[in-house]
């Protein structure tokens, strides 16, 4: 094979293509000209002796020994930056990438997290709203916290506090439709706010043995969190999540007419298992746990 160091420059230059899937994003991100992006990945693979990308296509893909490989290649080179991460956080310095459901980010991380900075100051923290669960060694995330997780295999996971799913809307609106006087009779008359993809408040139905159309009258958006500014702006009622519209309660900016539902599901802190406690990681789990207690 070719001189060490050109391949480990070359494996690299491999690996930031195959995360965003083009040669030119690449080629920014290595400050490098497309044609020499394009150089690296043709040596490569002639020292390799098999074919990373599908050539000839409009949109850029990975032939299959190129998704096996980069599936191996991102573990391995993310275990290198992370020892690299560690050996720097003995003066507690670094970057942490953080990836969560935009309703968690939102709702409760982004608010607490000026006091990890206060405690922290020289940890930079990336965070990525993702819906879904995301790859951890394919995405460089350090740490994820989700709604809901299934038990996996090679990952860490702790169980940071459970949910209720109550229904919310403005005491102006709750006053406008005599919500109070009528109770769940006003059920018939409401606007309801759903959240795509979200089935709260048919299970919410099915929990208080209710029958009543939820789609008769209704909003719907895209994501919770636009739901919960629906109903902050006097649109309906939505079905919120406790930990995330708790000081509006409080604050007597939102009110809960109707029963909440408990949940058996939870959200839960994930990393790959065994990275656990590396000082970066072990200190955001410990912060973490302290705002939840």
């Amino acid at each position: 094979m070719a001189n060490q160091q050109l391949l480990l420059r070359n494996l690299h230059t491999f690996n930031v293509a195959a995360k965003h899937m083009s040669f030119t994003l690449a080629a920014q991100e290595l400050h490098l000209t497309q044609g020499a992006v394009s150089h690296r990945i043709k040596v490569l693979e002639n020292e390799l002796g098999f074919s990373l990308f599908v050539r000839g296509t409009r949109k850029l893909e990975l032939t299959s020994e190129g998704y096996r490989f980069q599936s191996t290649l991102s573990k391995s080179l993310h275990s290198i930056f992370s020892e690299i991460d560690d050996i720097n956080a003995s003066e507690m310095t670094g970057e942490i990438n953080i990836a969560a459901s935009t309703g968690f980010t939102n709702g409760w991380l982004l608010p607490r997290l000026a006091d990890f900075k206060a405690k922290y100051p020289n940890f930079n923290v990336n965070i990525f709203g993702y819906m879904e669960q995301q790859d951890f060694h394919h995405n460089n995330i350090d740490i994820a916290v989700y709604f809901g997780t299934e038990q996996q295999t090679n990952v860490y996971r702790q169980r940071l506090f459970g949910e209720q799913y109550i229904p919310i809307c403005t005491p102006q609106y709750a006053k406008q439709l005599r919500i109070y006087e009528d109770g769940l009779e006003s059920l018939k008359r409401i606007n309801f706010i759903h959240a795509l993809g979200s089935d709260a408040w048919q299970r919410w139905m099915v929990h208080m043995n209710l029958d009543v159309d939820i789609f008769k009258h209704f909003y719907c958006v895209s994501h919770r969190e636009m739901g919960f500014l629906g109903a902050s702006h006097g649109l309906g009622v939505a079905m919120g999540r406790y930990h995330f519209v708790k000081e509006q309660i409080e604050s007597g900016e939102l009110v809960t007419p109707y029963p909440c539902m408990e949940t058996t599901s939870s959200y839960d802190l994930l990393c790959p298992l065994g990275t656990e406690n590396r000082p970066k990681i072990r200190t955001f789990i410990n912060w973490v746990e302290g705002q939840v207690e």
